[in-house]
């Protein structure tokens, strides 16, 4: 038996995949019985990889719906966010690293930066 296609599961939907996915199950304690009379099975192998793709499809699916429930909060739970490097997370953002404090915008405003031609 050919393994499932994961572009096929993800047409599929939710109550689609969890009937295969008893199938699957299914078949694979039957081949374990079987495995107890013949001791080589590679079909074994094929059905174990089946149900991992068909779950994997799942999972996918469960993530995007909770993506989409929380797009444009201002809080995402943590398993969702940008993992990046700790470093990088902390790091200032744009906005915050463009502030000026009043004491140095009134230094600016002061001693402005000064602008010299140079004579070619």
């Amino acid at each position: 038996m050919a393994g499932v296609k994961s572009y096929e599961l993800r047409t599929k939907s939710k109550d689609q995949l969890e009937s295969q996915l008893l199938d699957l199950k299914k078949e694979l304690a039957e081949l374990k019985v079987q495995k107890l009379s013949k001791p080589s099975l590679p079909k074994i192998h094929t059905v174990r990889k089946n149900i991992a793709r068909v779950l994997t499809v799942i999972n996918e699916q469960q993530r995007d719906a909770v993506r989409a429930l929380y797009k444009g909060k201002k809080y995402q739970p943590k398993d969702l966010r940008a993992k990046k490097t700790r470093a990088l997370r902390r790091a200032l953002t744009k906005h915050e690293a463009s502030q000026v404090t009043l004491k140095q915008r009134k230094k600016q405003i002061a001693f402005p930066q000064r602008k010299y031609a140079i004579k070619a």
